[in-house]
């Protein structure tokens, strides 16, 4: 099984039968390496972990590009996508608890939440959004276009007698119950400084094999930055050296 990254929280999961998409958002820094919108094409299923605009943006898109693929999601994500031109018989709508199989993938829902933006992470990117203001004001227009309405999904994956464990943000949904030693967990990074902190008692609780880090790039500057996973990686090593950390390079797959 291969999973690769193309950057912000877009990944695809492929069993060499089957091939997932999750999050699909083409970069819009031009000093990043991004993967065209073309690149997201041929894929048998698009998932969504939630609607926010760096989750969903480039769905319309993808959904002219390609006629075929069919689109899963949760409702406030489905109403956007249909607000911005997705037909509605392509998208397939999901709730947490729901269980369902796309090609040789058994894929649960999960409830989750929206990581919490911490002030050292706001301060941190106020000068940049002063310096790049139009830009700001774009991308906190098509955030209210685009909302989340608490409508936070992870997916639970199961393919060739292997089990991974995908988010789209990060923090745990108090009434919810998490797979543990999955395979591999693919652990969002993004929009705090404190991601070792709020992650710590997750892993220490369901021990991954292997984690998976993304959404730690500078993906839509000014209102993103990196994120460094050097110290998360520092502590899961300490806690768990038995765990692999893996931070991933872009459009590299990475085998399971």
């Amino acid at each position: 099984m291969k999973i690769t990254w193309y950057g912000t929280a877009t990944v695809s999961i492929d069993d060499g039968k089957t091939k997932l998409l999750f999050d699909p958002f083409v970069r819009m820094n031009k000093h990043l390496e991004t993967t065209p919108i073309e690149g997201f094409t041929g894929f048998d299923a698009v998932l969504v972990t939630h609607g926010h605009f760096d989750h969903i943006y480039s769905i319309p898109a993808l959904a002219e590009k390609d006629k075929n693929v069919p689109f899963y999601c949760t409702e406030t994500p489905k109403k956007t996508l249909v607000s911005k031109g997705v037909p509605e018989e392509r998208i397939k709508k999901v709730k947490p608890d729901d269980v369902f199989r796309i090609g040789d993938f058994t894929i649960r829902v999960r409830r989750f939440r929206h990581i919490i933006f911490d002030p050292l992470y706001i301060l941190s990117v106020v000068p940049k959004c002063v310096v790049g203001f139009p830009r700001l004001f774009w991308q906190a227009y098509m955030n209210h276009q685009m909302p989340e309405g608490g409508e936070i999904v992870a997916y639970e994956i199961e393919a060739e007698g292997k089990k991974i464990f995908l988010t789209g943000s990060f923090r745990e949904h108090p009434e919810e119950f998490y797979p543990e030693n999955v395979d591999m967990l693919i652990l969002a990074n993004g929009g705090s400084v404190f991601v070792p902190e709020k992650t710590k008692e997750f892993i220490d609780r369901y021990h991954p094999k292997k984690i998976f880090v993304d959404h730690f790039d500078d993906a839509f500057p000014p209102l993103t930055r990196n994120v460094s996973v050097k110290r998360l990686k520092s502590t899961v090593e300490k806690n768990h050296p038995e765990i692999e950390f893996i931070v991933p390079e872009i459009c590299k797959a990475v085998e399971l």
